[in-house]
């Protein structure tokens, strides 16, 4: 129970570090105690952090969405498709979190194989390039393998490290 009150707290930190207010604001009239909520949770007590400010408060929102992981990203692709809703400088932002999320290491992409697959399967990969598309749940990667003597290029989709558990 007190861990998801202290997600809890930590999802209300976010978006009210990110001016989710401002921006809700601009479409809908948010409850008088959501108002309070992101009022009390927005007080800090350290400097702001200068890049932020440069910042739009469409692009703030969207960078805390980020950084709040795979499920808050979800809910921001579902939103980008809405600007009926949302509004189209929202949505323009949003689509980001479409297909250019940052990349996870490929150091990182190859130990993942290697435990999945195996070492016989692995040894088999050659030319494993850096990656070329990364989203929400996974990213691609260029390879070639070796089957039986034949080169193959391929395209590899890596899901997220730990995706299972953080969804």
């Amino acid at each position: 129970m007190i861990k998801k009150i202290f997600i809890l707290f930590k999802i209300f930190r976010k978006l009210a570090l990110s001016d989710a207010l401002k921006v809700i604001s601009k479409f809908h009239r948010p409850p008088v105690i959501i108002k309070i909520f992101l009022t009390l949770f927005s007080i800090s007590f350290s400097k702001n952090n200068f890049k932020s400010s440069k910042l739009s408060d469409e692009e703030k929102l969207c960078s805390s969405i980020q950084e709040m992981g795979t499920t808050f990203i979800k809910l921001g692709q579902f939103l980008s498709t809405r600007p009926d809703i949302i509004g189209e400088n929202l949505s323009t932002q949003l689509e980001k979190l479409q297909d250019r999320l940052p990349p996870f290491s490929t150091h990182e992409a190859k130990e993942i194989i290697k435990n999945n697959l195996g070492n016989e399967i692995f040894d088999s990969v050659i030319n494993f390039g850096e990656p070329v598309a990364a989203a929400s749940i996974a990213q691609v990667h260029k390879a070639q393998i070796n089957d039986d003597g034949t080169i193959k290029d391929v395209a590899i989709k890596i899901l997220r490290p730990n995706i299972k558990k953080n969804f």
